[in-house]
């Protein structure tokens, strides 16, 4: 896919599948900015994405969870090129390992920001510039928790279900200004959290994939690739999931009796 002249966001970038994401955006010929919360992890990250394809990638470091940083970014956006083609709204805040009925408020607040209102401020300032120049792509990463809870992360599981929720109220409302909204729904991504994992563990986890094995940041990032793409032209307000097939089945082989 040919991204030549697109301006393309990518938030939490500075690694994982955001980082390949950005860089798979680089190397189709897109300019590219790239946000993650630590300035100093975001301008390496944009130095290794220029380096490995030759593209001037713009870092943005900022707090989503600040309302004035969401903004200040976008400034940023707009006095570098004054437009923006496609959003990827990809950074996220776990929680992992606090229980429903322990979670602190500050830990619920913080991914209740991160998460959804950083999603939604972040769409609103794209949608604003996408308006204005008549059209554009937004592309939301959801997660399969949306539909099928898992223990200790509740607040995760409601963002990600209220994400799905904000992407069809989105892609009705932006689609008559030639905006399209869609959801990537990742499964297992083999991250650097993957790094502190036992090969017991990592073999465990591959037994509940159908397809046996875990998906890639490149995996994720052809799904929003392609959702970004002209051959993605009249899909809006659509969930693509990426997950090996662990949504489809009622338990894992394993378990069949």
């Amino acid at each position: 896919m040919n991204f030549q002249g697109k301006h393309v966001l990518v938030t939490g970038a500075a690694a994982n599948s955001g980082f390949a994401i950005a860089r798979r955006f680089a190397a189709a010929g897109a300019q590219v900015a790239i946000n993650d919360i630590d300035p100093d992890a975001t301008v390496r990250a944009a130095a290794e994405i220029s380096e490995a394809t030759g593209a001037d990638v713009l870092a943005l470091p900022a707090d989503l969870t600040k309302r004035e940083g969401i903004a200040g970014m976008f400034q940023q956006v707009r006095d570098k090129w004054g437009r923006l083609d496609i959003l990827v709204n990809n950074a996220v805040q776990h929680a992992i390992g606090h229980s429903f009925a322990d979670m602190p408020f500050e830990v619920m607040e913080n991914v209740v920001r991160v998460n959804l209102m950083g999603t939604f401020l972040c769409g609103q300032e794209a949608a604003r510039l996408m308006i204005a120049q008549g059209g554009g792509a937004i592309i939301n990463l959801g997660s399969n928790t949306a539909q099928r809870a898992i223990r200790n992360r509740s607040i995760y599981c409601a963002t990600k279900g209220a994400i799905e929720a904000l992407t069809r109220a989105m892609a009705l409302e932006l689609g008559g200004h030639n905006i399209r909204v869609n959801t990537v729904v990742p499964g297992y991504i083999r991250t650097n959290r993957w790094d502190h994992i036992t090969p017991e563990t990592a073999a465990q986890r591959r037994a509940i994939v159908p397809i046996g094995w875990e998906s890639t940041g490149d995996d994720i990032a052809d799904s929003v690739l392609f959702l970004a793409s002209e051959q993605a032209r009249r899909i809006t307000g659509s969930r693509l999931v990426v997950d090996g097939g662990c949504s489809v089945q009622l338990v894992p082989q394993a378990l069949e009796t």
